[in-house]
C-alpha cells in the first residue's frame, strides 16, 4: 500500500475521531461527564481544507439522549478550536428525544447554542399532540422549542363521553 493512502487515511480517522470530543469545553465542565458524538453512515468523505465531514447514506448520529437519521449530513469544524461548529442534516430528517419526534427536510445544528433548526415540512409529535410550522428551533439544553409561521394540534381534557377533543390554533 502507498504512503498516500496511509496519509489519507489517517486524515479521515483524525476527522472521524473529532467529533467524538465534546464541542465545548466549558459546557463539558458545567454539565459535568457527557458522552461522544457518535456518526455512522454507509460512506464518508474528509476534507480537510474545508474542514467538512460529509456522511451520506443511513446516517445515524448520536448524542446523549438525542438520536438524529438522515440521507446526508455534513459536519462543519471551526478551524481555530477543531470542535464542531455545526451540522447540517439534508433529506428525511428525524431527530429522535425523550419521546418527542421531529420530522423535516433539513436539520442545522448549532453547537455552541446546542440548538436544531428544522425547516421544510416541520413538525414535532409527543404523543398524540403535534406542532407543525415553517420553522421549528429546539433548544436541547431547555428542552424547548420555538414554531414560527404554524400550527399546533393538542388534545384537551377528556370529555365526559370520554372521547378527546382536538383543539388547532395557528401560531403566527
Amino acid at each position: 500500500m502507498s504512503r498516500r493512502f496511509f496519509r489519507n487515511s489517517l486524515r479521515i480517522m483524525i476527522a472521524a475521531l473529532c467529533l467524538l470530543t465534546p464541542a465545548s469545553a466549558s459546557v463539558a465542565l458545567e454539565k459535568g461527564d457527557r458522552e461522544p458524538m457518535v456518526v455512522t453512515s454507509a460512506r464518508m468523505e474528509a476534507d480537510e481544507l474545508g474542514n467538512t465531514v460529509t456522511f451520506v447514506g443511513e446516517v445515524i448520529l448520536k448524542k446523549e439522549a438525542m438520536t438524529l437519521t438522515s440521507d446526508h449530513l455534513v459536519v462543519f469544524y471551526d478551524p481555530a478550536s477543531k470542535g464542531v461548529r455545526e451540522i447540517e442534516a439534508l433529506g428525511n430528517v428525524v431527530v429522535r428525544k425523550e419521546g418527542r419526534i421531529a420530522h423535516a427536510n433539513k436539520a442545522i445544528y448549532y453547537s455552541k447554542d446546542e440548538k436544531i433548526v428544522l425547516t421544510g415540512e416541520a413538525r414535532i409529535n409527543e404523543n398524540e399532540n403535534q406542532l407543525g410550522g415553517e420553522r421549528i428551533t429546539l433548544f436541547m439544553r431547555d428542552d424547548r422549542s420555538i414554531v414560527e409561521g404554524g400550527k399546533v394540534l393538542f388534545y384537551q381534557d377528556k370529555q365526559a363521553e370520554g372521547k378527546q377533543k382536538p383543539v388547532t390554533r395557528k401560531i403566527k
